[in-house]
């Protein structure tokens, strides 16, 4: 027999193998070709043939059924031819049409006799064992002829052109295989639907083919799991059951997560550990207070330093760790098996362990003092919120709160923060601070400020000279009289505000300090002299009362019963003569500038004469060519000027002496006798209203500087070399001038204007 030769099929991507038998004639049976298959047909020739031996024989021999089945296996794979769509053809030769039917014939034969044979009907000398085989190959033949005539039956229109050309037909060199590029039968599967046959297609049906010779689907990833799904149970039962119990095992001796001693975190942690932490906790432990800030420093620095300075230390109040076996309770509370449900609750109700920490109460008070917020420069007293009077009325000032601690309260407070093992309080959350009681929202201030403002309004301002008193609502309120939620104006009280502004501004004969020219400070009596202020009280209060009421905005001026030369709060000024009666000299300022300086005389004091002092008066007025008489006496004049009753300052001719002590034993009646050069140089620049300061100065530097007199020839010299020189306004001497006749007239006239002047008799 002729095995052909192998090829690779090009639309499967087999490998194929070619039979033909020795006269080209071929009958054909489909099988598909590849390892799988071949496996599988080999098995299923086996179990054909083990089922023939054992109907032949009557037992199951497992050794005889692999013989035969490889024995058929052999024989049946030497006919088969594979397709170029992938069919395994079974050939059988049939060379001609006698071997054909002698074939059937010997087929026929072995079928009808097999199942007859018996030990008895075996030829002479062979036992039924050692004719097995050939009886066997009998049933081989004979099976694969039925198995043909079916598959031929099967594929009738095939097989029957097949077999007429293999019967009719001579040997040929390459008979015609037409038949290998056919579509595979057993791909087809027959549906009746409607009368009329479905045909599948042909992977669908070389994959049935393939269910059919394997007996069973082909295997998926689904099929797979399915197929190891116990071991896989078994494998996951057997992994949580490791973890469960690693888990368990870890956590036998650790704290599960969501556990907090003291604010320290113990999850993973030991016993050991947990007490290692929370002791150096407590050891580093600090008390933060929050205090309020002064407002008298905002910057950064300061809030900062502020801040650092509000701390107490565990060793401030002695602190220390005391172990009340907590720590140690709870790891053995934990339920070690039951780590889940433990694990569960305590994330979900996670509490802080209290423990206990002792600590030196006697501590606590020093170490509150030593605090930044407890020391003088910091602490603001509260204020209560309260009605100020401004220019636009009455207005509610808010409170302040101010930074003054309870003190008690405070250490109080420290205490509880120190068992509670706080790290900070916040000290006016805490209600530790005195505030004000009064608040700026109290309605009852609101309204008072309402009913004040009805009534004020007014702006008044008095001018005393460089001084000015501001009458404005603060003021003005002090007038009011409450009355239920109304306010009214009280009269009396505005008579008593003038009453007081008299008190402060009148000068007249009031008691003053007086600088003197060699640098001495006397004091100038109250009651002497006429110099000075006085107010007028009710033509002022009336003023001011209608001012009040018509709520003016404006400037106005004081009434005076007695006015002077300067108001200014020195009311002498920079403008004065001044006179002194120990050193018996004379000085006369303008505008803060010496006129001149001169000796004088004044009056005899032993003689009753002497010349009133300890005051100031204000200049009358100053007349020329005056002859001043009195009683015994006439003495004409060239300068007059008078300041007290019929006391002045004039020129004396007469005289040639001035200074010393001449007064004493020749003095004056009263009057200051003055060289003329030095009294026409006041004269000229004096003005009436300029106060005259006359005193006495008995202060060892006055008296040590008395001097000698000095002639009048000498002191007309000095003074004119020091103040310039003296012009004559061409008058002349009223002394001479008097003595005409036609002056006599003019005398008596300038006799009677001095008298008018001076209330009393002039002197001399």
């Amino acid at each position: 027999m002729n095995r052909g030769n192998l090829a690779e099929d090009p639309r499967a991507g087999l490998s194929s193998s070619s039979r033909y038998s020795r006269d080209g004639g071929e009958r054909n049976s489909l099988l598909y070709v590849d390892s799988s298959s071949l496996r599988k047909e080999k098995k299923a020739a086996a179990r054909r043939a083990g089922k023939q031996a054992r109907a032949i024989k009557g037992d199951h021999n497992s050794r005889e059924l692999r013989s035969v089945g490889r024995g058929l296996t052999n024989s049946h794979m030497d006919r088969l031819e594979v397709g170029s769509d992938g069919r395994l053809f079974h050939v059988k030769e049939s060379s001609s049409p006698a071997q054909a039917q002698e074939s059937a014939a010997s087929a026929h034969l072995n079928s009808s006799i097999a199942p007859t044979v018996s030990e008895k009907d075996t030829p002479s000398g062979k036992t039924a064992e050692e004719m097995r085989p050939a009886i066997h190959k009998g049933v081989f033949e004979a099976s694969r002829s039925a198995e043909v005539s079916s598959e031929d039956s099967t594929n009738s229109e095939e097989h029957k052109e097949s077999s007429e050309k293999s019967t009719g037909s001579a040997r040929r060199a390459k008979p015609d295989r037409s038949y290998l590029d056919q579509p595979n039968p057993l791909l087809r599967r027959t549906k009746k639907t409607a009368g009329q046959p479905v045909v599948q297609p042909a992977a669908q049906a070389a994959a049935q083919t393939e269910e059919n010779h394997a007996g069973k689907a082909p295997l998926t990833v689904k099929g797979v799991l399915y197929r190891i799904r116990i071991p896989l149970i078994a494998t996951a039962i057997v992994a949580a059951s490791a973890g469960y119990g690693y888990t368990a095992w870890h956590y036998r001796n650790r704290f599960y997560p969501g556990t907090e001693f003291f604010g320290i975190p113990a999850a993973e942690q030991s016993v050991y550990d947990v007490k290692a932490a929370v002791k150096a906790k407590v050891d580093s432990y600090s008390l933060q207070l929050e205090a309020r800030k002064p407002e008298t420093d905002t910057s950064a620095a300061r809030e900062s330093s502020f801040a650092s300075d509000n701390v107490i230390d565990a060793e401030d109040v002695g602190m220390v760790y005391r172990d009340n076996g907590e720590i140690d309770n709870a790891m053995k509370q934990q339920k070690t098996w039951a780590w889940p449900v433990m694990m569960i609750r305590q994330l979900l109700g996670k509490q802080d362990s209290a423990l206990q920490t002792s600590y030196d109460d006697s501590m606590i008070p020093e170490a509150v003092a030593s605090l930044a917020c407890m020391q003088k420069e910091n602490i603001i007293k509260p204020q209560d919120a309260e009605i100020i009077l401004t220019d636009d009325g009455a207005q509610v000032q808010p409170e302040i709160y101010g930074t003054l601690l309870d003190k008690e309260k405070t250490e109080e407070a420290v205490r509880q923060a120190l068992i509670d093992g706080s790290t900070s309080i916040d000290l006016d959350d805490m209600g530790l601070y005195i505030n004000p009681e009064a608040k700026s929202s109290d309605v009852s201030l609101i309204m008072e400020a309402m009913a004040m403002n009805k009534v004020l309004g007014a702006k008044v301002l008095l001018r005393f000279g460089n001084r000015t008193e501001v009458i404005n609502s603060e003021v003005i309120s002090s007038f009011l009289d409450k009355k239920g939620s109304s306010y009214s104006l009280n009269e009396e009280k505005v008579r008593d505000y003038v009453t007081s502004l008299a008190e402060k501004y009148d000068t007249f004969q009031r008691e003053r300090e007086f600088y003197t020219s060699i640098g001495t400070k006397i004091t100038l009596e109250e009651g002497i002299g006429d110099y000075g202020w006085e107010l007028d009280q009710e033509a002022t209060y009336e003023k001011l009362l209608e001012a009040i009421r018509t709520q003016k905005k404006a400037t106005i001026e004081p009434v005076y019963t007695q006015e002077a030369y300067c108001r200014d709060a020195n009311d002498i000024g920079d403008t004065y003569v001044e006179i002194s009666l120990t050193n018996q000299k004379m000085w006369f300022y303008k505008n803060g500038k010496l006129v001149v300086e001169t000796p004088v005389v004044t009056g005899n004091p032993y003689a009753g004469h002497e010349t009133p002092s300890g005051g100031v008066w204000s200049l009358k007025g100053r007349a020329r060519n005056q002859t001043l008489s009195g009683q015994g006496y006439a003495s004409p004049v060239d300068y007059w000027m008078p300041f007290n009753n019929g006391v002045g300052i004039h020129d004396m001719q007469s005289r040639y002496w001035f200074g010393g002590t001449i007064y004493l034993g020749s003095g004056s009646h009263g009057c200051v006798n003055t060289p003329l050069s030095a009294v026409k140089l006041i004269y000229d620049q004096i003005e009436e209203g300029v106060p005259i300061v006359v005193y006495k100065d008995e202060s060892d530097e006055a008296l040590s500087l008395v001097a000698d007199p000095v002639d009048a020839q000498t002191l007309k010299s000095q003074i004119e070399e020091t103040y310039g020189t003296v012009e004559d306004d061409g008058i002349g001497s009223i002394v001479a001038w008097s003595r005409t006749a036609a002056g006599q007239a003019q005398v008596a006239a300038v006799q009677a204007q001095a008298r008018a002047l001076a209330s009393g008799t002039p002197a001399t």
